[in-house]
């Protein structure tokens, strides 16, 4: 292990050759000066700062700081940050055990730390009827106080709604709360990638010891791994040694692991094994309220007049309603006055008044589609496996239900079938939800999203 002098003689070159100058002065002498540089390991370079708002600074700030040491001392350090309010560094223990948690000597940058976004946290994020539950529950897995009944945890939901919020919500929080815990957040691509990387390298060793001396994995939509035969038979090892040492596993996902029809059972039997939750698009008071949050946190004044015409016109996706907030906001950084009017014109390209989606036989057959994780065209297909024939039957149950629509009119819009095929599938469903607490549950989700 290197010597505290080499560490702190490496942070003074690499501050006054590269930092200083591409970070701005207050930011500098506000959060760099005060960093105490160490060692953890080989491949490791930690910085003790004095509080976790210098730790988020820090960490923003990460591939300039690893690319700065790289370039000064021509080897990948892998940045560790620890809060240390008396001004101390880690202990000879603490640092020994980072350096057996650290990669493993292979000095190639193989695997970059997943960033966790320090903005998402848990006092951010705005919880409605449709993310409460899911909420709810992340915050009890950031507590560590009792892991094993929400392990794993499986956030599922169409895109934009929070699910990724939540999983950096929970890493921040674990971080800030348990320093000496190892987080490790990656998305699912990622993951791959690095795989792929350890077989062309033969470097498994590791890629393992990475991701399993993890004391928390949070990955990122896991639906990704699908169709991906070798990958899974490795991550689900990587599953195995974490959940059997009793360690924290987050997943997100687009949908339930149920409909994940790619994945070997034995990984799928897992991922239902702990806690799996659905989050759905807000409601119109969630919409409003995530609107004037953001214009508090931002420091802006927006008239509740434009905050109403967004959320009644931005109804599925939390990164539209964000969006479309932002362009406000430039509105009125260039000096425009924001009435109504010049924010319909200015939003005229994302929301177009009278052109919202009719509910109808497309639309009811695109939501089921996605739900289940297959096609329109499979819907319409005479495919009789049973992850097509129950999102089939569903969807014919939905266009009855919601549509009204004749057996005959519904046989037609899914590829000419019979009266008969569509007056079985809606029986069979009908019998389904009395008696099948999970399907009523599926119907549920999939009607709060045709909403």
């Amino acid at each position: 292990m290197r010597t505290q002098r080499s560490a702190e003689s490496i942070w003074t070159s690499v501050c006054e050759k590269t930092l200083c100058k591409e970070v701005s002065p207050l930011t500098y002498n506000t959060w760099f000066v005060s960093a105490r540089p160490y060692f953890s390991g080989d491949r490791s370079f930690g910085l003790a700062v004095l509080n976790d708002f210098a730790r988020e600074y820090i960490e923003q700030h990460r591939p300039l700081i690893e690319n700065a040491l790289k370039d000064y001392t021509r080897v990948h350090y892998a940045l560790e940050i620890a809060v240390r309010p008396d001004g101390s560094v880690p202990s000879e223990e603490e640092q020994q055990r980072s350096s057996a948690l650290a990669i493993n000597g292979n000095g190639n940058g193989t695997f970059q730390a997943g960033q966790l976004n320090p903005n998402y946290s848990f006092s951010s994020f705005i919880v409605g009827p449709g993310n409460s539950f899911a909420h709810a529950a992340s915050v009890a897995v950031a507590s560590m106080e009792s892991p094993r009944n929400y392990n794993p945890l499986f956030l599922y939901g169409g895109s934009g709604l929070g699910k990724t919020h939540l999983m950096h919500a929970i890493g921040n929080q674990v971080r800030r709360d348990f320093p000496h815990k190892r987080v490790v957040y990656v998305q699912t691509e990622q993951f791959v990638n690095e795989f792929i990387t350890c077989i062309q390298k033969n470097e498994f060793d590791a890629f393992r010891n990475h991701y399993r001396l993890a004391d928390m994995l949070l990955i990122d939509d896991i639906q990704f791994i699908e169709s991906k035969e070798r990958m899974q038979v490795e991550f689900f090892y990587t599953f195995n040694a974490l959940f059997e040492s009793g360690k924290n596993i987050v997943f997100t996902c687009d949908r339930p692991p149920q409909n994940l029809t790619s994945l070997v059972d034995r990984l799928r039997t897992r991922f239902v094994s702990g806690l799996t939750i659905d989050i759905t698009p807000p409601d119109y008071e969630t919409r409003i309220a995530i609107l004037k949050n953001l214009a508090k946190t931002q420091g802006v004044v927006i008239s509740l007049d434009i905050l109403e015409y967004i959320a009644d016109n931005i109804t599925s996706n939390v990164r539209e309603i964000e969006g479309a907030f932002k362009t406000i906001c430039a509105l009125q950084l260039i000096g425009v006055e924001v009435t109504l009017d010049a924010a319909k014109q200015a939003l005229q390209n994302v929301i177009q008044p009278g052109a919202v989606k009719e509910l109808d036989f497309p639309l009811i057959m695109e939501i089921v589609a996605h739900y289940y994780g297959v096609t329109v065209d499979d819907l319409k297909s005479r495919q009789r496996s049973q992850d097509i024939v129950e999102p089939r039957q569903i969807a014919m149950y939905l266009c009855r239900k919601k549509l009204n629509k004749t057996f005959k009119e519904i046989g037609t819009a899914f590829g000419g079938k019979n009266h008969a095929t569509v007056l079985h599938a809606c029986d069979k469903i009908t019998e389904g939800i009395e008696q099948n607490a999970k399907l009523a549950e599926t119907i549920n989700n999939i009607e709060a999203r045709l909403q």
